[in-house]
């Protein structure tokens, strides 16, 4: 499904000017972009990385000066789309709306598309960062994460974990924080988070890690108490609730999306991607609106996103290999 955002050329004359003191570069970034943009998300359309997308889309199209379209292309733990765009022209006219799946695959299934990213692909620059939320149904007693802990401690294996498949991102946070805490839990996959957060909601398993949005319903209705989030520090848009940090030193764990063009995309065009990116970030509006879902706009260098790629990775390959954890 594609759809497209057609703003003015207003900015057309500045970007001119800007590159001819460029010298040599000048021409090259002067015709970039001279035909529409495409934002490939590895999703289908109305979720979370989808929204924020086409939300971006349209900023980065103002700054630019062209249309940019939105191209979903689901499947294969976001492979699909992420295939494509690793296959696609270096030119900076295909875009890819990547996520955490682009940290665990490699390590977890690294037979996927597109393989390693960080040879694949060309980081833009980062967009979102959401927190897991960990969030646990109506039979946990436990007043806090300590004393989840400590009764998990006592009773091995007995603890179990929603997640919304066996390579989620729901899946590793778990995972990571049953090995920081030296834990033996069960883990049990579902096809997607709905169906795992109803089974919370029932009782017929103890906790899960969700992006916020994921469980706000139950939440709500108070059969579900949120007990931590997974960054280092509490969130803004829930200041109430602990870090798991707190009780685990060190610990954190987002799921995030961001920008990245096939690798051997020319560096001036990557600058001018990112500058566009960081630009329609900017909306106020926009960030009152994410934040209001637990996410946190973040934008940036093309050297921090890149950095944040190369930590992941390498924490997840730590995590394999302590741990032995497969995907089933």
């Amino acid at each position: 499904m594609v759809s497209t955002v057609s703003p003015g050329r207003r900015h057309l004359g500045a970007l001119a000017l800007a590159t001819t003191a460029l010298g040599l570069a000048a021409p090259a970034l002067a015709a970039f972009p001279d035909r529409p943009i495409v934002i490939v998300v590895p999703f289908p359309p109305g979720g979370g990385v989808d929204a924020a997308a086409r939300a971006m889309a349209e900023g980065m199209a103002a700054d630019l000066g062209t249309a940019v379209q939105v191209d979903n292309r689901p499947g294969g733990t976001s492979s699909i789309g992420a295939g494509f765009v690793a296959r696609s022209a270096p030119d900076g006219y295909t875009l890819l709306m990547g996520t955490t799946s682009l940290s665990v695959n490699p390590v977890m299934q690294p037979s996927l598309p597109p393989g390693d990213p960080r040879t694949a692909l060309a980081p833009v620059g980062q967009v979102l960062q959401v927190p897991y939320m960990l969030a646990v149904g109506p039979t946990v007693d436990s007043a806090d994460l300590g004393a989840l802990i400590a009764w998990s401690r006592a009773n091995p294996g007995r603890f179990d974990f929603a997640n919304g498949g066996s390579g989620s991102g729901q899946r590793m946070a778990a995972s990571l924080m049953a090995y920081r805490a030296g834990l033996q839990v069960s883990h049990v996959p579902y096809r997607g988070s709905a169906p795992a957060v109803i089974d919370l909601a029932a009782g017929r398993v103890h906790a899960i890690f969700a992006q916020p949005i994921e469980v706000a319903s139950v939440i709500q209705a108070g059969v579900v108490r949120p007990m931590a989030v997974s960054t280092a520090a509490r969130s803004q848009a829930f200041p109430a609730v602990a870090a798991v940090a707190e009780t685990i030193p060190g610990f954190n764990i987002s799921s995030w999306s961001g920008l990245f063009a096939p690798a051997g995309t020319p560096g001036p065009v990557l600058d001018r991607l990112n500058a566009a990116l960081n630009a329609s970030l900017r909306n106020n509006a926009m960030r009152a609106r994410f934040r209001a879902e637990g996410a946190e706009l973040v934008g940036g260098t093309r050297a921090a996103f890149a950095e944040l790629l190369d930590r992941e990775i390498a924490g997840w390959t730590e995590l394999q290999r302590a741990t032995g954890l497969t995907i089933d």
